[in-house]
């Protein structure tokens, strides 16, 4: 009797488990954003690999590892959705030469079975896109576009596709970021709310075609990311792109430091719980999401990581073959050499979008000093200032790789877009506003790191982000054109200040309406800001730029309650400014003591102008 218990008991498991695992429905995301034109095998910080890194097998990435690591894992499992988060264009010499045909090239060979939209489609406005979709194998999708007044690209992305995995339809929602409109040349479309989009076309697809497992798939950040997961109820999944967010479960496997677990999971009011991935940028990783629904279509679990497509990762031989041909195009331009370093030039988007980086220094300081070539009357230079939006550095250059070569490869990934460079002229109240705008949006956390925040030359500004927007310059010098020895002196709201930037800031782009909209003068210098770094890099190697503290952050109620030392004035500092224009070496270009000396006496003499 009992051992026909046990049996029937071990029946009614057996079934109890066919029965679970029948209704389960596991499914595999892979996914990948900002690739950024890393078409070949990238050095650790996503710039050039060189023969070094080559011969001890320390390179990442690059088309043909990503498909070695996609295939591989499309073999482990039946159920696997490949996507990209979108931001393929853009990033090195092989997009400036090659444009969209390389990639809808390279797609057709590792193909998705969806992509969304990002704003760096948009860089070359509509006739670098249209082409693009029309060749892409797979479906592009961005939910929240207005297209009604571009009839060329009508028809060419969706809103949403369903795809049938394991006998269950998945649908794929796609969105924008809104901020397309202000940093790239999406033309005349209009572009709306990411989560109103989203939600609109998750429920349509819910009721009319019967779909229970809802992927939103966007570009638009990790903070807009997280605020669909909470706020679209019928949304089940996340995949993310736009701040190259790296998520990582336990111990960093790279030089990336992880902004939370993989992955980040959101709770909806209704309790339901709805993870979040990026997977970085580069193609350094290829993330990978694992989930389990329900009979229901009902998440109830996950697991996974990121992918790190390193040297034990070989590489897929066809794609290195179809490399060749695009390759020999580039070749001459991009090995050329343009000067040395002896210091590591730092372009990464958490250190030029959140604070002063020692290339966004070089960048602005190259502007001026093309400009020193052109004097204009009783002035030492046609400017004495430059501005360079942090978005717009898009790599660091290694001292130790080559020997600290720069080449010509090197210089277009740290700017690829080709703007010129281009002389506005603003009143000094429009200058402080153009600073205002520069930290509107900071993200002390470094989650959010917005492309408009300001590198500088020949400008001090000291910020307090606990103010609030629109009043957080606390003082703001600029350098002096007409003096025998140039100095800093206040900014003042009426005196006229020639100053140059990309011609995407010159025309309003990050948002810099201040600058488009109340421009005296726009001069129109032709030189490309590639052609501009060329130069001063042949000029002034070998290269050891630092950080000089010309951006600082302070927090002024603390200095205002009389904390913190009060150290000497002003007066030593323009010394040393004076000597940074004369070209002494030695000068070092300011001191971080008397510069935070400096900014101290600033403040504190404003908390004594503030108690009169």
């Amino acid at each position: 009797m009992q051992e026909a218990w046990l049996m029937g008991l071990c029946l009614w498991a057996a079934v109890t488990a066919a029965l679970v695992e029948a209704t389960t429905f596991n499914l595999t995301i892979l996914h990948v954003n900002d690739f950024h034109a890393r078409y070949e095998e990238t050095n650790v910080f996503s710039g050039r690999c060189s023969d070094e890194d080559k011969a001890k097998n320390k390179c990442y990435g690059g088309f043909a590892r990503l498909k070695t690591a996609v295939d591989m894992e499309r073999e482990k499992s039946p159920n696997v959705l490949y996507l990209s988060a979108g931001d393929y264009f853009q990033g090195t010499i092989w997009y400036t030469v090659h444009k969209w045909r390389a990639m809808a090239h390279f797609l057709r060979l590792v193909p998705h079975d969806a992509m969304s939209l990002g704003n760096h489609e948009f860089d070359d406005g509509l006739a670098g896109v249209v082409p693009f979709l029309k060749e892409v194998p797979f479906p592009v999708l961005a939910s929240n576009l207005d297209d009604t007044l571009e009839p060329s690209i009508q028809g060419l992305y969706q809103r949403s596709t369903v795809i049938t995995v394991g006998g269950r339809k998945v649908g794929i929602v796609g969105y924008l970021t809104t901020e397309t409109m202000v940093i790239a040349n999406p033309g005349l479309i209009d572009i709306g709310d990411e989560v109103v989009a989203v939600r609109k076309e998750a429920r349509r697809l819910r009721r009319e075609e019967g779909v229970d497992i809802i992927i939103a798939l966007g570009h638009a950040g990790f903070a807009k990311d997280q605020q669909m997961a909470l706020e679209v109820e019928e949304v089940d999944v996340v995949v993310g792109g736009h701040t190259n967010t790296f998520l990582y479960s336990g111990k960093d496997p790279s030089t990336e430091e992880k902004m939370g677990e993989y992955p980040s999971v959101v709770t909806q009011r209704s309790g339901r719980q709805v993870p979040v991935v990026q997977a970085y940028a580069f193609g350094k990783y290829l993330g990978k999401l694992e989930l389990s629904f329900d009979e229901r279509g009902e998440l109830a679990s996950w697991s996974g990581n990121p992918i790190l497509l390193d040297g034990s990762i070989p590489q897929d031989e066809s794609i290195l073959k179809e490399l060749v041909p695009f390759r020999q195009q580039l070749e001459d331009k991009m090995k050329q050499q343009i000067g040395r370093t002896f210091v590591f030039l730092d372009g990464n988007r958490q250190s030029c979008r959140l604070r002063e980086c020692n290339l966004g220094n070089l960048e602005t300081d190259a502007i001026v000093h093309e400009n020193a070539k052109y004097p204009d009357d009783m002035k030492w230079a046609h400017t004495s200032l430059a501005v360079q939006n942090g978005g717009g550095i898009r790599a660091s250059v290694s001292q130790m790789e080559n020997n600290g070569s720069i080449t010509m490869e090197d210089v277009l990934a740290v700017a690829p877009f080709q703007n010129t460079i281009d002389i506005v002229e603003l009143r000094g109240r429009h200058v402080k506003e153009m600073f205002e705008h520069s930290v509107r949006k900071y993200d002390p956390t470094g989650m959010s790191a917005p492309g408009g925040f300001l590198q500088v030359s020949g400008f001090v500004v000291v910020y307090d982000i606990n103010l609030p927007p629109g009043s957080r310059v606390v003082r703001l010098q600029a350098r002096c054109l007409e003096c025998a020895v140039p100095g800093m002196m206040d900014v003042q709201a009426d005196e006229v200040y020639k100053v140059a930037m990309p011609s995407f800031l010159a025309n309003g782009g990050d948002g810099y309406s201040v600058i488009k909209e109340n421009k005296l003068n726009h001069h129109l210098t032709g030189l490309l800001d590639s052609d501009v770094y060329v130069n001063y890099l042949s000029q002034m190697s070998p290269i050891y730029q630092g950080t000089e503290n010309r951006i600082l952050f302070i927090d002024s109620s603390e200095l205002c309650a009389g904390e913190g030392n009060l150290l000497p004035s002003t007066a030593t500092y323009q010394t040393s400014t004076a000597e940074e224009a004369e070209g002494a070496a030695g000068a070092v270009r300011g001191s971080f003591a008397l510069v935070t000396a400096w900014a101290m006496v600033v403040v504190v003499a404003g908390c004594m102008w503030a108690t009169l």
